[in-house]
């Protein structure tokens, strides 16, 4: 046992030396300070759309959207792209909630004398409150005006604002000064006056509420190119198919713990890197045309195509598990055998990861919309989940449907 943790990260060594990868490229949380070696690795898919809207002189952009699908990643790239004779910028992380707070975080905040630091500390000692006076909206605006540079205010957390009213200082901002451009990243639309929305325009906001496949296809690749790699290889189509489920695609970091965990079974020879790189996926027109010859058979020789594909469950009638994952038909197979299964006991029996157990069953239960698309002629759902006290606590039990039960045999 003391030798397995060596072994583990020698086995990732060797896994990255044979993908020809530099490091691992799945690092979830990028270094945004990190000019570098942040566009190295971050895929702009929203970024790009900013920074062609601040390129066209759009006044202010708003990007909306949940925690993870990279608002303030978008914001970094975008402070990158902008070309440094044209453009200064200030990130501001979330909306101040004054107007002083808003002149210190633009760089035009008011600065105390030189004689009002001298004498502070005796009419501290005399017991005299220094009254500060604010900076007006018209200062703010006067002192933007001298710059010779636009100036681009990121705004990140802008549905944040403790007070509403900086909504239409920042609208009379944009309004009053050339040079001032901003955008702004939040959970959602709601908070902004209509005024405001209507200066940013609707050609100007983008929601971003998940990936697609092909946009997190994108993602993988890009991250593999970073460190030397090709493609998605050594994730095929197949292998791809099961991680980009309905609820990996909410954000880049749920696919990233799927493949670092794949990864990790690769460098300790639990899968074999050639056969994760070479599975078909349902749409590959092999496997296309295989469901088309099941479906075009009579019963006997739908039979024999089952047995040859599921071993010892076989049915005339379950043409279509030819279309489930090698981890949906794991799950199947167990539910089938016997079914009241807890996620532990699936992962268990199964030799499944928790999040590759979790997405199969959530599959498997016709939850997934995206799923659901991709694979019509199967009559999902094809698992049931029923609610029972397990130690005080409630868990979920899975069974094979009643309706799908029935098409199979064992032998």
């Amino acid at each position: 046992m003391a030798g397995e943790p060596v072994q583990i990260f020698e086995g990732k060594q060797k896994l990255l030396s044979g993908l020809g990868w530099r490091e691992n490229p799945f690092v979830k949380d990028l270094r945004q300070q990190d000019r570098e070696g942040f566009l190295k690795y971050h895929c702009p898919l929203d970024g790009e759309k900013i920074v062609e809207r601040l390129a066209f002189d759009a006044k202010a952009v708003l990007l909306v959207g949940p925690k993870g699908v990279g608002k303030t990643s978008a914001i970094y790239y975008t402070k990158y792209s902008l070309p440094a004779g044209e453009f200064d910028s200030a990130i501001i992380k979330e909306p101040p909630s004054t107007l002083d707070g808003l002149a210190e975080e633009l760089g035009v905040g008011n600065r105390p004398s030189v004689l009002g630091g001298l004498f502070a500390p005796i009419a501290g000692a005399l017991g005299i409150a220094r009254r500060e006076k604010g900076i007006s909206r018209a200062e703010i605006a006067e002192r933007l005006k001298r710059r010779e540079r636009k100036l681009v205010a990121f705004v990140d957390e802008a549905h944040l604002a403790a007070n509403p009213q900086m909504y239409m200082e920042f609208k009379y901002l944009l309004d009053e000064v050339p040079q001032l451009r901003m955008v702004f990243c939040g959970l959602d639309r709601s908070p902004f006056p209509d005024s405001l929305m209507h200066l940013i325009g609707e050609n100007n906001v983008f929601a971003r509420k998940g990936f697609s496949a092909p946009e997190m296809k994108r993602i993988i690749g890009h991250r593999i190119s970073a460190v030397g790699g090709s493609g998605t290889h050594p994730f095929s189509d197949g292998a791809l198919d099961e991680v980009l489920t309905e609820q990996n695609l909410l954000t880049p970091r749920y696919v990233f713990d799927e493949l670092n965990n794949r990864l990790a079974k690769m460098a300790s020879g639990r899968i074999d890197p050639k056969e994760e790189s070479s599975r078909l996926s349902v749409n590959d027109p092999i496997v296309q045309a295989a469901i088309a010859d099941v479906n075009g058979r009579n019963g006997n020789g739908a039979a024999a195509m089952g047995a040859q594909a599921f071993g010892k469950i076989t049915h005339a009638h379950a043409d279509w598990w030819v279309m489930l994952s090698p981890s949906q038909q794991k799950v199947m197979e167990l539910l089938l055998e016997g079914g009241g299964l807890t996620l532990s006991e699936v992962c268990k029996r199964a030799g499944l990861s928790q999040n590759t157990a979790f997405n199969a069953l959530y599959q498997l239960r016709g939850d997934d919309g995206k799923e659901l698309e991709r694979k019509k002629e199967v009559p999902f759902p094809l698992v049931e989940a029923r609610a029972k006290l397990v130690g005080g606590r409630k868990k979920n039990l899975y069974y094979a449907s009643e309706k799908v039960r029935n098409l199979f045999t064992t032998t």
